[in-house]
């Protein structure tokens, strides 16, 4: 039966599903979601950091988290929510419902500060904030950005929200709200190192935004409390029996846990509850990682708490997903971290599940009945979300999503018909270096995955090594009793890696080499070829490079927009090299 799915009845006949998927993506009618005669629903879309597969109390981790699992046992889990293995190429899939290698976004090494990319603005692209606004809803956005932030077009008030409150870069310090321009061997800008910054060491810049005020009050205290209090006020109006908003709501709700650096809430009680959990080293602990879990779940509870309070849970649908897997521990480098994907292999930064399996659910009073405390184990991906909650609103998207509506399947039983997903496509991915090598087996560097339906195969390199040599592999697997790393027998250096994940879910047993898969290795290998063509849509990286302009030592030690948005006709964001 497995060798037999490599032969070329095989091949045909899938080809002809994937013909007929790709003629009905977008054949579910706008109006699917609700009757046009039924009042608006509000949409929550959370978006969580880093968060493991092993990470929460309902994949049986030790870290206590009853509201995270009590919200997704009402709800559906979606067990097979794939992403990419790195925060911005995610990101911007969530919000564009595009393959993040078909706008040029897809850096293995997220966005740098001071760099220009963002997501794309001139070929009709719409963001899910904008086809919401457009749809009579009040859009607001409060947490992590990461998608571009050069010009203010760039960020979330140019992109379809009424307001933002949080942070434009991929990380920051939860007390001082600052990220570091140069410290040690991670330096952007050279002529800052030894300059003294009034915001936090390696001249860090400031990064707490209300609109487009820095949050200056807000240095020194703990950032999640800020949120929590943010999402109040925007939820606490819908609340009033005087003067309710006309407009239903669409939130996205970025959260910042559990995103390095590892900093304990201040509530002592949140490390005391994790005593028992132990692992990594002084600096990266999972004691502490623990405690900042304990702090997200709380922040979930509240919100649930306050949709309740405010008379809002039953009208209301939560989307919520990590942005990649948990980042392990690999030593003392940067950006290692202490999270657990156990049983699943690898972490954040590798195509392995470990590193692309989303924690994902779906929750709120909105669920259908029906569908309330399942599980679904379609193959989805960050691309589905805009379409799934345009589909639940009643509203259109855009010509250029990839994604499809899963809201006719989780209301309807509709059947999802999708059994082929690229996973990552990482042609040369090195931020837009002048450097462009051949596609696959041309000898150039690749990063690239993709499922078909039960197999998945890995093409290149899994993960990519950084220029500090890693204290340990990255491909192996992190227990949870004693966080203990289990390293793989294979070697690294591998052309192709094939898995069964039907059964062999976590990745141990590579089939590529084995004679009877060579057909399905073949025609996998071709399908990621296509993936990586720009005539398929295929797009480079916009370059990822940081400008003296963006310094933030020149922007009153803020990371702030850096170009004036009359120089937009300069950009090359949307060029294809």
């Amino acid at each position: 039966m497995q060798g037999s799915l490599g032969s070329s009845t095989w091949r045909c006949a899938f080809l002809g599903a994937l013909v007929a998927l790709s003629s009905c993506v977008h054949s579910t009618p706008v109006t699917e979601g609700r009757n046009a005669t039924s009042a608006p629903k509000h949409v929550i879309l959370m978006v969580l950091d880093d968060i493991g597969w092993a990470d929460v109390g309902y994949h049986g981790s030790d870290f206590l988290t009853p509201n995270i699992d009590k919200m997704v046992n009402d709800g559906v889990k979606l067990e097979r929510m794939y992403t990419y293995p790195q925060c911005s190429p995610t990101r911007s899939s969530v919000l564009t419902g595009r393959y993040s290698f078909r706008t040029g976004m897809q850096h293995f090494t997220t966005l740098t500060p001071a760099s220009t990319p963002g997501l794309p603005r001139k070929d009709g692209t719409k963001t899910v904030a904008e086809i919401f606004q457009a749809g009579g809803y009040a859009t607001h956005m409060v947490g992590k950005w990461h998608v571009g932030y050069s010009k203010w077009s760039q960020t979330p008030l140019g992109s379809g929200f009424d307001s933002f409150f949080g942070y434009l870069q991929g990380e920051g310090d939860y007390y001082n709200h600052s990220l570091f321009s140069c410290l040690g061997a991670a330096c952007i800008f050279k002529e800052n190192r030894g300059v003294s910054s009034p915001v936090g060491e390696g001249a860090a810049g400031y990064d707490f935004w209300d609109n487009r005020q820095p949050v200056y009050d807000a240095f020194g205290q703990y950032s999640m409390d800020y949120y929590d209090q943010k999402v109040d006020e925007i939820l606490k109006p819908y609340g009033s029996k005087d003067i309710a908003p006309e407009k239903p709501l669409f939130l996205y709700f970025a959260e910042q846990t559990l995103h390095i650096p590892i900093q304990a809430p201040p509530d002592g009680s949140y490390v005391e509850r994790c005593r028992k959990v132990t692992g990594g080293s002084q600096e990266l602990n999972r004691t502490i990682l623990c405690a900042m879990a304990g702090r997200l779940d709380d922040s979930i509870g509240l919100l649930s708490d306050r949709l309740k309070r405010y008379g809002m849970w039953n009208d209301t649908l939560i989307l919520g997903l990590t942005d990649n897997g948990g980042m392990t521990y690999w030593g003392e480098v940067f950006p290692s971290s202490a999270s657990s994907n156990w049983p699943l292999r690898g972490g954040k930064t590798t195509v392995f599940e470990g590193g692309v399996r989303s924690v994902a659910f779906l929750a709120g009073g909105a669920v259908p009945p029906a569908a309330r405390g399942t599980s679904s184990n379609d193959l989805l991906h960050a691309i589905d979300v805009l379409p799934t909650l345009a589909g639940f609103a009643g509203l259109p998207t855009h010509d250029l999503v990839d994604g499809q509506n899963f809201w006719p399947t989780l209301q309807h039983g509709v059947a999802w018909l999708r059994h082929e997903l690229p996973i990552n496509i990482g042609v040369n991915p090195l931020g837009g270096l002048p450097f462009r090598p051949g596609l696959i087996g041309g000898g150039g560097l690749n990063y690239s995955a993709l499922i078909s339906w039960p197999y998945k195969i890995v093409v290149g390199n899994p993960y990519i090594t950084w220029a500090t040599a890693d204290e340990r592999r990255r491909d192996g697997w992190w227990t949870l009793k004693d966080y203990r790393y289990v390293p793989p027998e294979e070697e690294f250096a591998l052309p192709y890696r094939l898995y069964d994940l039907e059964k062999d879910e976590t990745e141990q047993r590579n089939l590529a080499g084995e004679p009877q898969y060579q057909d399905v290795v073949k025609y996998l290998t071709e399908r990621v070829r296509w993936y990586a063509s720009k005539a398929n849509g295929y797009k480079f990286e916009q370059l990822n490079l940081p400008k003296l302009a963006g310094n933030c030592r020149w922007h009153n030690w803020t990371w702030s927009p850096f170009i004036r948005e009359e120089e937009e006709e300069n950009d090359d964001d949307d060029d294809d090299d």
